[in-house]
């Protein structure tokens, strides 16, 4: 569900054609690609031997964490293969935890200097956008749709793949005559979350249960937090790392500029039955806006006027959606401004900030729409 699996598929299309390296007289020759998915492999099956002219080939192992579930014999077989060198021969592997666990045995450690271990995670805002925008482009008008549909997939491979899909199975339930359109995205993200994502949700849920007791503790208190808002980088402490890690891998987490979130609210959606609230993790009592005006004006020799400014805005409207549109006429009074002039205002305000260890709040984006401020909690 991560996309490996048609990674692989991508590379095997690509090495399957005319080797563009050899001579001109072999530039036909086609590259042997092996293709095998340790999931349905059994203790017993050989691995696949070279050809005897020692022709290039390529295997591509999916699943290899399976291995690790095989007795110990046959577990080594496999490990010896893959550990021995065949310079014909070009190995991909690709599983859902990392190599060194997988194939744990007392000598890998040295072999895995021998690989290059790439982690294939959630897309950039980007080119998640971009891969939404190609999948609506059967509709005249997407563009409204976009924005909430990128926030939706939180740029998981799995959910962004299902979006020209998607698309084509609500405009099915609709009459002939009606477009899809914004009054249409309760209906949109019902179907997402119910179709595909609970599909994801369910493997996702899955993985945390097959960790042991202490690191499913660790995970499970960090999801709580994590379902409150987003965990700062300078808040998460060094026994935490590891378990965050671990999140980011299943692809449960992504991170933006402000630290870790959920990567999906269908996600936080999926997770509130799963994980009832507890009274450790619940935000404490928020601070008056009086407390925090008068935190502000004590400590306004830390702002610049155009911080304090654009702060004071934000404060007058608490959990408000606010447009760069709007901020350039009511802060910078400059409507015809740049864009870049707010993104960087907001940056430097966020700087400040951090410098109060969450005293005062959290400027939050809201993607395709501006900024909200966040009024300051914590989490036990």
């Amino acid at each position: 569900l991560m996309g490996k699996s048609r990674v692989l598929a991508h590379i095997a299309n690509l090495v399957s054609g005319p080797d563009t390296e050899k001579d001109n007289e072999k530039d036909n020759e086609q590259r042997r690609v092996v293709q095998i998915n340790c999931v349905q492999l059994r203790p017993g099956c050989a691995p696949p031997e070279s050809t005897v002219d020692g022709q290039p080939w390529t295997v591509l192992l999916d699943g290899i964490d399976q291995l690790a579930q095989w007795p110990k014999e046959e577990r080594d077989r496999w490990i010896g293969w893959i550990a021995t060198p065949q310079p014909s021969r070009t190995l991909v592997l690709a599983g859902r935890r990392p190599i060194h666990q997988s194939l744990a045995r007392p000598d890998f450690d040295t072999l895995l200097l021998t690989f290059q271990q790439k982690f294939l995670g959630l897309i950039d805002q980007v080119e998640a956008t971009r891969i939404v925008r190609s999948g609506l482009a059967a509709q005249a008008d997407n563009e409204p749709l976009v924005a909430s549909l990128v926030e939706w997939c939180g740029g998981h491979p799995f959910l962004l793949d299902q979006v020209a899909d998607l698309f084509a199975d609500i405009a099915g339930m609709l009459p002939a005559t009606q477009a899809l359109g914004p009054l249409h995205l309760p209906l949109l993200r019902m179907r997402l979350a119910a179709a595909h994502g609970r599909m994801l949700f369910d493997s996702q849920w899955r993985a945390i249960e097959q960790c042991d007791a202490e690191s499913q503790n660790s995970i499970l208190g960090l999801l709580r937090q994590l379902m409150h808002g987003r965990v700062p980088f300078d808040a998460l402490s060094h026994t935490l790392a590891e378990p965050m890690n671990w999140l980011l891998i299943q692809g449960l987490v992504g991170v933006d500029d402000q630290g870790f979130r959920l990567f999906s609210p269908l996600l936080k959606d999926y997770l509130a039955p799963k994980l009832p609230t507890d009274r450790a993790v619940q935000p404490i009592s928020e601070p008056s806006q009086d407390a925090i005006y008068a935190l502000v004006e004590r400590e306004t020799h830390r702002f610049t006027p155009q911080e304090k400014a654009l702060l004071l805005y934000f404060l007058d409207r608490p959990r408000a959606v606010i447009s760069i549109d709007e901020l350039l006429a009511e802060v910078w009074h400059q409507p015809d401004g740049s864009v870049r002039r707010v993104q960087e205002g907001i940056r430097r305000l966020r700087h400040r900030l951090a410098e109060f260890e969450g005293g005062i709040g959290v400027i939050e984006n809201e993607w395709g729409q501006g900024y909200r401020y966040l009024p300051v909690h914590s989490s036990v």
